[in-house]
């Protein structure tokens, strides 16, 4: 067996490993050598230290105000208003800038002392925020709006923004339960509103777009709309939030180029740890032993495994060690007094994690946006962007790898003496075998779209407004799976699918605003239209052999086609108007009216109105100047407002036939129809949202916080209540449910500095908890490996099962406890709590309600600082409550009659001998009936804290950058998911699916970067 080991580890060597890590080596030698010459350069220069105080015009100090050099080089006062800065030379310019007060330029002439007096600018506070169909300053904003800091998100190794995003916001809940290469993060804001589809709308520079495909370094602004008052103006798709993106415009008057570069090395988070092999087969013998059966291994055997091979961790190997992950985005942007442009090109190459050939993601994105002056009245933006994905993949489903992977035994080897692979008796498969020979899927998506924006001055303070966008998405995929003689996967079949989807976007706008003595008011009217088909066509083959190229001929056994094809429209009208009153009371007043093909004429059309007021407590008079000195802002809020949710598949409201291939009669085949039942009387569902909440400045807002409170009733809601199986159909969707959602949300800003080091730390924690009210006095069961329930009184899918009470320790207490129907337990195994008193554990009488998988109480911390071109920062994000119900071969040993797995939480299993232990007695097949019921015992805490992106970077003195014909340059190091803390068992993932554990691992990443502007 000795021999085999170095023919396994060249047989799995990755031919791309070297290359990275050679590459690396010199990568990291260029940074370090660059990084010391420029710090020893930059200790050279002619540099010229000013001290000071930042005032107000009273003489009072300003804390938090930002000082920043010709070179770059950045301080912020401190609470008493002082300051400490080391200038290029002893006559340079220096410009303060604070959120409350004007920005002021000084040039130093020698100086070593200045006073430095910044004038009041109500305006400062007004950080614009990008809302729907517009923008408005921060301070008058009356809604739940969370803007993004999108610098803070930069630099980051991940191959997708919805990653970076992660537990930047409160009341935005990603999960990223896997890694793999074009894998989605699931997305909700604000928690479940509805049992249906619970995502938000993503809307990217004014249409409906993919987050995915857009580079991170495009972006100029991310929103996110929480409330009915920022939120009802998208009407129909809106109760589940709206994330709105606006991506970056060119400079006038200036021209940039800009170059970033980031290579990653992947690894995964956790694997699960597996026992020896010697241990492995003691605990075999012990569970057959357990089980009424003779053991297996000798003691010769158990002894050969201790002192030699083999000794596979199959888990491990299905993966490679390090795995590359690369990105590129190159972007010019420019312009003149009357047009600005931008153009960028990016792309992103990840290489699978999983061992085989070629397996990964590549992405290329193209980006365009031009605006122009035509003249002092009327101004055209044009935007364009195209973006490639490619995936490659094994052919065989990864759930099916990871499966197989598990429960192997680590006593068996991957490949046989003759380099074949080795199939062991008692398993029908080599994970190994089907991602080396498997075949190959291949999938190619291709999302263009094309937006032209016009605006026409007609008067002063009345701007017409139209849009027109188009998108075009092809997706096609391509699949070969091939038999692999002695696995068990018989079938060559051939996969072949196509989809087209075609949406336009088009809306008219007019927009007016005035202001006089006290007075501001603004409205904005108009119209909007959106449609889209959808065609999509698949076709399969079952083969004797592997010629996958041809999908023709005259084969007609063993082979199929579907297809299908939709389309929809939504026509609207919408209104919003705002008032402030001397800059202390605001109003705000939306309304949509939707109309959806979505329902029958005469329920297509359903008005959404919404309402919001603010009130600026620190511009009263009242307010003591006292106060405003500690707290210069403050602001309550309040909005109620309805928003809809038509989220479910077109022609729900009419009739339609299903035909199948049927039955023979002679000669001749007759094909079957079936009639579902429809309800045409659908309407909308309707989620009625009010929220409160408060903007606090303190110590010169420099530390600013927020706090939010809400609650939304969602009501109508579309489900398929279900039927007696006697009916003989499926049941129709009716607007037949309400569920509540609750939550609250807090956020902190904090920039303040020591000495020469600037610091900024922010935080935010949010929890949301959902309750079903109504569902027509029903309840529903669902799943197969995990329960969940759906009844009145608690979360949408909360599980559900036994409660367990720990293990039977003595014959006694077998025969004195209650027992599961039809089985007898022994000692050592879960007792469970009889819920009626009976004796007898059923699932009809004695199931428990017991948690959810939804996290709860989620939290975010970030702190960057930076000195003398050096730069520090580090994420963390976690969640305080959740719950993930494992099972399979995820944690039970020997599941389901399997050799495997046997991880080592398994060791602490009870006998006699350890009556306190963790895990039950070990058992195998028939004899596991009562240890692997659905139970509480296999539900895990998922709670975790996450250092989610740590980066240490430098940025090159400028003076020394513009010697070598470049504005900016800057290396950086960083890690993304770095460690965590977490009870789960098994080597899971806190963030994994419930369910068997078959899923691709969440990566942690090693990378460095480099950002240029020339």
């Amino acid at each position: 067996m000795k021999d085999l080991l170095p023919i396994k580890r060249n047989w799995y060597r990755n031919p791309n490993l070297c290359t990275f890590q050679k590459n690396v080596k010199y990568y990291i030698a260029f940074c370090i050598t660059f990084l010391l010459l420029n710090l020893n350069l930059s200790a050279q220069t002619d540099s010229h230290l000013l001290q000071g105080v930042i005032v107000n015009s009273v003489n009072d100090p300003i804390s938090g105000a930002t000082l920043k050099t010709s070179n770059g080089i950045t301080t912020v006062s401190d609470i008493k208003g002082n300051f400490r800065i080391e200038l290029p030379s002893s006559n340079s310019s220096i410009t303060i800038t604070h959120v409350s007060y004007d920005t002021k330029v000084i040039n130093v002439k020698g100086e070593k002392f200045l006073q430095i007096v910044l004038e009041s600018n109500e305006n400062t506070l007004d950080e614009v925020v990008v809302v729907g169909y517009g923008t408005q300053k921060k301070s008058n904003v009356t809604g739940a709006i969370s803007s993004v800091n999108v610098k803070e998100l930069e630099n980051k190794p991940v191959i997708n923004v919805v990653e970076a995003l992660q537990g930047t916001t409160p009341g935005l809940t990603i999960q990223q339960s896997t890694s793999q290469p074009g894998s989605r993060p699931a997305i909700n804001v604000r928690g479940i509103n509805t049992l249906n589809n619970n995502d938000p709308m993503v809307i990217i520079d004014g249409i409906i777009g993919d987050v995915q495909n857009v580079n991170m370094s495009d972006i100029e602004n991310i929103s996110i709309l929480k409330d009915a008052s920022s939120a009802a103006i998208y009407g129909s798709r809106a109760a589940n939030g709206v994330i709105l993106i606006t991506t970056k415009r060119g400079n006038k008057d200036s021209s940039t180029i800009r170059y970033n570069f980031n290579l990653a090395s992947q690894t995964p988070t956790f694997l699960p740890n597996i026992v020896e092999p010697w241990v492995y087969a003691e605990m075999r013998n012990e569970a057959l032993f357990n089980s009424g059966r003779p053991v297996q291994f000798s003691a010769g055997q158990i002894m050969d495994f201790k002192q030699n091979y083999p000794n596979t961790n199959w888990m491990k190997e299905i993966y490679k060690e390090k795995s590359p992950q690369s990105a590129h985005d190159l972007s010019i942007l420019g312009g003149n007094n009357k047009t600005t442009y931008l153009i960028s090109g990016a792309y992103t190459q990840q290489e699978s994690m999983m061992q085989g050939p070629d397996y990964g993601l590549d992405r290329a994105n193209f980006r365009s946006n031009v605006e122009t002056e035509v003249s002092d009245r009327f101004k055209i933006n044009l935007l364009a962007s195209y973006a490639r994905n490619t995936i490659k993949d094994h052919a065989y489903w990864t759930e099916w790898i990871i499966e197989q992977a598990t429960r192997m035994p680590s006593i068996y080897p991957i490949v046989n003496p003759d380099g074949s692979y080795n199939y062991p008796s008692g398993s029908n498969s080599n994970s190994l075998a089907r991602l080396e020979k498997g075949g190959l899927r291949s999938t190619a998506n291709d999302d263009l779209s094309g937006i032209v924006n016009a605006e026409f001055k007609i008067l002063d303070g009345l701007t017409l407004k139209g849009m027109l966008g188009s998108q075009l998405y092809y997706n096609r995929l391509k699949e070969n799976r091939s038999a692999i003689p002695g696995s068990g996967d018989s079938e060559n079949r051939s996969t072949n699918s196509f989809q087209k989807i075609q949406n336009i976007t088009s809306n008219l706008l007019l927009n007016y605003a005035k202001s006089w003595e006290n007075h501001t008011l603004s409205a904005l009217g108009g119209f909007s239209y959106e449609g889209g088909t959808d065609n999509r066509f698949e076709t399969f083959r079952i083969k004797d052999s592997d010629d996958f190229d041809i999908m023709g001929g005259l084969q007609t056994t063993n082979t199929g086609n579907q297809e299908w094809q939709s389309e929809w429209s939504i026509y609207s009208f919408l209104m919003r108007v705002n008032y402030d009153f001397a800059n202390k009371y605001m109003f705000e007043f939306n309304i949509r009216d939707d109309i959806s093909s979505k329902f029958r004429k005469g329920n297509r059309s359903a008005w959404f109105p919404s309402m919001s007021a603010g009130w600026r407590i620190s511009e009263e008079k009242f307010y003591a100047e006292g106060l405003k000195n500690i707290l210069p802002s403050l602001k309550l809020r309040s909005s109620w407002g309805l928003v809809g949710n038509n989220r479910i598949a077109d022609y729900q409201y009419q009739a339609t036939v299903n035909v199948v291939q049927g039955y023979n009669f002679g000669d001749t085949m007759f094909p079957v129809s079936s009639f579902d039942a429809v309800n045409p009387d659908l309407r909308w569902e309707t989620t009625s949202m009010f929220n409160i909440g408060a903007d606090i400045g303190l110590l010169n807002n420099s530390l600013n916080l927020t706090a939010e409170y809400y609650v939304n009733d969602t009501y109508d809601i579309l489900i398929a209540i279900p039927v007696p199986s006697l009916y003989g159909a499926g049941a129709p969707i009716q607007n037949a449910g309400k569920v509540q959602n609750k939550g609250w949300e807090f956020s902190a800003r904090y920039l303040f500095n020591t000495g020469n080091v600037n610091h900024t730390v922010s935080a935010n924690i949010s929890d949301s908890r959902n309750e079903v009210i109504d569902i027509k006095g029903t309840e529903w069961i669902s799943g197969f490996d995990v329960n969940t329930i759906v009844r009145e009184g608690y979360p949408i899918h909360s599980y559900y099962a036994y409660r367990a009470n720990g293990f039977f320790q003595n014959d006694e207490e077998v025969a004195n406890g209650p027992h599961l129907s039809g089985v007898t337990p022994k000692p050592g195994d879960i007792r469970y709590i009889d819920k009626n008193g009976d004796g007898i554990i059923k699932e009809d009488d004695d199931r428990f309600i017991l948690g959810n998988r939804f996290p709860r109480i989620l939290y975010g911390l970030n702190y960057a600082a930076n000195w003398k071109g050096l730069d520090f920062s580090m994420f963390w994000q976690g969640v305080g409550q959740r719950n993930v119900w494992m099972r399979g071969e995820s944690v039970e040993a020997f599941h389901n009659n399997n050799e495997g797995p046997v991880f080592d939480f398994h060791l602490d299993r009870w006998t006699p001998l350890n009556p306190n232990a963790t895990y039950p007695r070990l058992t195998i097949g028939a004899e596991s009936a009562n240890n692997a019921t659905k139970s509480s015992f296999w539900i895990d805490n998922a709670a975790y804290l996450r250092l989610k992106n740590i980066q240490l970077g430098y940025t090159l003195p400028t003076i020394w950058s513009n010697k070598i014909s470049l504005k900016s340059l800057r290396i950086y190091s960083s890690v993304q998911n770095a460690f965590t803390i977490t009870q789960m068992k098994g080597g899971w993932d806190p963030e994994a699916s419930d369910g068997s554990g078959r899923i691709y691992p969440v990566n942690r990443t090693f990378s460095m970067g480099l950002n240029v502007n020339f």
